[in-house]
């Protein structure tokens, strides 16, 4: 796993004076670079440089590979936190009984809930290609129960034998 950006290390430090923060968080004050290597090396410690773009420079004196070990622990950390929205597909079909349609529509808040994209398929087979208009009914019924939880990114379309409609999770406003 690579970091990114690592920062300067004792002899990579280009400035010719830094500020020098101890292994104990104490500004220690203005040294000149070779004092400031010497200082970290005589405590078993390395010269690192926290804030390049400060002038003069800050360095810490720290263990590098701690510093560095939990820097990837950080990293790790936040991209378990992190969700990227998928797009689920839920399929319904033109006679879907009452109970089915609402054991879809709880899945559906589901996804929407976890932040997911919902792409809604009607698929019409056969003679049901003749009443489309009755499946535009079933999918607009869908966008009136989904109406507080979702916005609707794409409107229902038919494309040969499918109705499909996209819904993306509405931000809600949190309650204080």
């Amino acid at each position: 796993m690579k970091i990114k950006d690592l920062p300067r290390v004792n002899y990579e430090i280009r400035s010719k004076r830094v500020k020098l923060i101890d292994e104990n968080r104490k500004l220690l004050g203005e040294f000149d670079i070779q004092s400031a290597i010497r200082l970290a090396q005589d405590r078993g410690y390395d010269l690192v440089e926290v804030a390049p773009n400060a002038n003069p420079p800050i360095c810490r004196i720290l263990n590098f590979g701690r510093y560095i070990y939990e820097k990837k622990r950080q990293e790790r950390q936040s991209r378990k936190r992190q969700h990227r929205p998928e797009v689920k597909e839920m399929r319904i079909s033109l006679k879907i009984s009452e109970h089915d349609y609402q054991v879809k529509l709880t899945k559906i808040k589901e996804f929407l809930n976890d932040g997911d994209r919902v792409k809604l398929k009607l698929r019409l087979r056969g003679r049901e290609m003749l009443h489309a208009d009755l499946g535009m009914k079933v999918v607009e019924r869908v966008i009136a129960d989904l109406e507080t939880m979702a916005k609707l990114e794409s409107p229902p379309k038919q494309e040969d034998q499918m109705i499909i409609a996209t819904f993306i999770p509405q931000k809600r406003k949190r309650e204080e």
